[in-house]
């Protein structure tokens, strides 16, 4: 109903057409090394805010990227069995739907090539720095620009533009365990899920895969079919595990998608609606919480018949807390002959084996990590006002308004940041939020003849302390465990805590006045 009203007032009668016609004029003027805009990144956040820039008929502007190619996250991982966990047609572009999808759920090479796919058809690359890391952020205020150091083949590099968008996501750096010693004394082949190695042989090799999060739950059935002579599975804390209802999309529907778009908005909406329907259950509380509970244990009951083993794959938080898992292949791979799920905590590394902390010792050749990312750090130096750096100002915890802006950096914009991740839809859905609000901040600035915006103090504090006090009623604080959402003091620095169309509502426009404007 809230989105209805909204479309009613805001959008309707040829409103909303009005708004997209609308353009920047800021002469496109570009001096040396100088932009309107730096964006880091090219994945979902990066393409997303450059095709919006195109839209507005902004072109002084370049994208920087430390790979050789678009896709972000969906570049980098190439483990075996890497997918998606929402449905194709939701994990896409809202203007830019792909009747191609062969699955349900799309494989990693798939949505790799939708995502170049994009930036051929919007024209990207031609601004994109491809193999190029930026090493420093830093606002110059005498100039009012930010200052970008970047690194590319050895040689260093400087930039300045007037606002920098940062689209670098949550998963993007490999985490490894900091609490096992040893791992550099292993002599074996190891690598992590998110830097996979392909030239690794796994054939009648003895293999152990650390972790049993998402990337896990891929990997694991696949390597399980590589000829492994043992496969250890090494698992600290057990997952929920939903089924997966995935299916090969026919020719014949790709057909009628293709001739017939409206028919793709439609399953897009529907798909939507399902998924958002979950928030009730892990924001709200509602009794669907106990249904959905009682269908992740039934489903391990029916695919695990040893009691004794079905204990070791019972979580004992409940289900949502941690990330969901969607999976068909997982429980029955751990009951193949060649596969051992081993539940004591790893002691130590060594040469050729892993020790657990009752003494047991696991020859292994191969370690394959599957440990995650480094969602709690920011890697890059950033510094604004004053030279107040980010990482000191995050070091108690992660905090952004609304996700996108913070206090002491002007014209710095995060997308999918703080609390902006999601645990029941597609993340996409609100990184397309978070640009339209960017989009709109920009043109803002450029009608009002405004250098610079900055979020006030007590806004932020404010809007960051009302979503805590949220998220404390939530699944994701009350539900027993401790996940990756979360900070090393208990702070949920990750998930959005309620409906994705709030959100949506939230970022429709640009709150100037919770803004310091200098021009």
């Amino acid at each position: 109903m809230g989105q209805f009203f909204h479309w009613l007032i805001y959008d309707s009668f040829g409103r909303a057409s009005k708004r997209a016609k609308r353009k920047i004029k800021w002469i496109n003027n570009q001096r040396d090394d100088e932009y309107y805009a730096i964006i880091i990144g090219t994945g979902f956040s990066g393409l997303g805010m450059a095709i919006k820039f195109n839209e507005l008929g902004m072109d002084n502007y370049i994208l920087i990227e430390r790979h050789g190619h678009v896709g972000g996250t969906w570049y980098a991982n190439k483990y075996p069995g890497c997918a998606c966990d929402v449905p194709s047609n939701l994990y896409s572009y809202s203007f830019e739907p792909n009747p191609r999808w062969s699955h349900y759920f799309s494989r990693q090479p798939e949505i790799a090539q939708y995502l170049e796919h994009c930036a051929d058809k919007y024209n990207i690359h031609r601004h994109i720095h491809f193999n190029t890391t930026v090493s420093q952020l830093k606002w110059i205020e005498e100039r009012q620009l930010w200052q970008v150091k970047t690194t590319a083949n050895d040689v260093e590099r400087i930039f300045y533009a007037r606002s920098v968008v940062l689209g670098t996501g949550l998963l993007s750096n490999a985490a490894y365990p900091n609490d096992i010693p040893g791992i550099d004394t292993f002599e074996g082949q190891m690598c992590h899920t998110a830097e996979w190695n392909k030239t690794i042989d796994f054939k009648n090799k003895r293999v152990a895969v650390v972790g049993t999060g998402a990337s896990a739950i891929q990997v694991v059935p696949e390597i399980q079919q590589m000829n492994v002579s043992q496969l250890l599975v090494f698992q600290r804390t057990p997952p929920w595990i939903i089924p997966r209802v995935d299916r090969t999309i026919t020719q014949w529907e790709k057909n009628l998608l293709a001739r017939f778009p409206i028919v793709q908005k439609l399953i897009r909406l529907f798909i939507y609606w399902i998924t958002e329907s979950v928030a009730l259950s892990f924001v709200y509380r509602w009794p669907l919480k106990i249904i959905n509970e009682k269908l992740v244990k039934f489903n391990l009951e029916r695919q695990i018949g040893d009691e004794k083993f079905r204990t070791k794959l019972t979580p004992s938080w409940e289900f949502g807390c941690k990330r969901m898992l969607i999976t068909n292949d997982w429980y029955p791979t751990l009951q193949k002959p060649n596969v051992q799920l081993v539940s004591n905590r790893i002691r130590e590394i060594q040469s050729h084996s892993i020790i657990t902390q009752d003494g047991t010792e696991y020859p292994v050749d191969i370690i394959i990590w599957s440990t995650g990312f480094q969602a709690q750090e920011f890697p890059l130096p950033v510094y604004g006002l004053n030279g107040h750096s980010l990482a000191e100002q995050w070091s108690q915890t992660i905090q952004a308004y609304r996700g996108v802006t913070v206090p002491n950096f002007p014209n710095f914009f995060i997308l999918l940041g703080p609390n902006t991740a999601l645990g029941h839809n597609s993340v996409v859905i609100m990184i397309e939020s978070q640009i339209n609000y960017v989009a709109e901040a920009f043109l803002y600035m450029d009608e009002n003849n405004l250098r610079s915006i900055e979020i006030k103090e007590d806004v932020h504090v404010e809007y960051n302390q009302n979503l805590q006090s949220k998220l404390k009623r939530t699944v994701w604080q009350k539900g027993g465990c401790h996940s990756w959402y979360q900070d090393a003091k208990g702070n949920n620095t990750s998930i959005w805590p309620d409906f994705t169309w709030i959100y949506i509502l939230l970022m429709k426009n640009f709150d100037y006045k919770n803004y310091f404007l200098k021009s």
